[in-house]
């Protein structure tokens, strides 16, 4: 999106959100601000969280995600959004985005 980004997030064994949001942020604004020539800040301070309880949760979403460059008139459909998972996923096309899939319970009311 253009003003904003979603992603799904598990954090490892001794890691916290808060650590790997703010690693995560100085990392791409490093990246960002070198490919402008540009210095400073880039991200808001905050950033906004849910935990995902269930299989079926994740799914909605995951759905969500994939969907909102399409709700927001961005592209015509998932796979066109060029930083979109959507083909990690079973989606059309080729896949340009790399992630890590999570073997899901088949019972969509089964907690993660």
């Amino acid at each position: 999106m253009p003003d904003h980004w979603h992603a799904l997030i598990i954090p490892g064994e001794g890691d916290t959100l808060p650590n790997l949001m703010g690693a995560l942020k100085v990392g791409a604004m490093r990246r960002v601000n070198a490919r402008r020539g540009k210095r400073g800040s880039l991200w808001e301070p905050r950033f906004f969280d849910e935990i995902i309880l269930t299989v079926k949760q994740y799914r909605d979403t995951l759905d969500y995600m994939h969907l909102n460059p399409v709700a927001k008139g961005l592209v015509l459909k998932p796979e066109d959004w060029a930083w979109s998972s959507f083909r990690s996923f079973g989606g059309n096309g080729e896949i340009k985005m790399n992630v890590d899939l999570l073997d899901m319970p088949a019972d969509e009311n089964n907690r993660l």
